[in-house]
């Protein structure tokens, strides 16, 4: 009797270490699922931030401070009289980084903005 006593102890005693040790590792994955889960959350946050940003810079009173003028004039209006339309390709482009530096987003877009010049064209030469 006393052997199978020392048996079942020893029996319950791996059964509670196998236990604890699937215990720990369901935890484990838990915790870095909800890590995981929370960065793709803040990626998307920071993705948002950098759109409205970009949206923001996209209007034209707010654009000054992040435009790059890239030509004066493109190609195809180059045939219309030169010296009656005056136009500009502007290269906006907008960065965000999340709180932590971890996470980056940016965005860039074209922009042309045309006029037509107001004097006649003798007026210009």
């Amino acid at each position: 009797m006393k052997q199978t006593t020392g048996m079942v102890l020893i029996m319950v005693l791996i059964f509670l270490l196998v236990m604890s040790l699937l215990l720990s590792a369901m935890l484990l994955v838990s915790q870095l699922s909800h890590k995981a889960a929370y960065a793709g959350q803040q990626q998307l946050q920071t993705e948002q931030a950098a759109l409205s940003a970009h949206l923001q810079a996209v209007v034209p009173a707010n654009a000054e401070h992040s435009l790059t003028p890239l030509a004066q004039c493109p190609a195809q209006f180059a045939a219309w009289s030169a010296s009656a339309l005056n136009c500009q390709l502007w290269q906006i482009d907008t960065e965000t980084y999340s709180d932590n530096g971890l996470f980056y987003a940016s965005y860039s877009s074209f922009a042309l903005t045309a006029s037509l010049s107001t004097g006649t064209p003798a007026d210009d030469q």
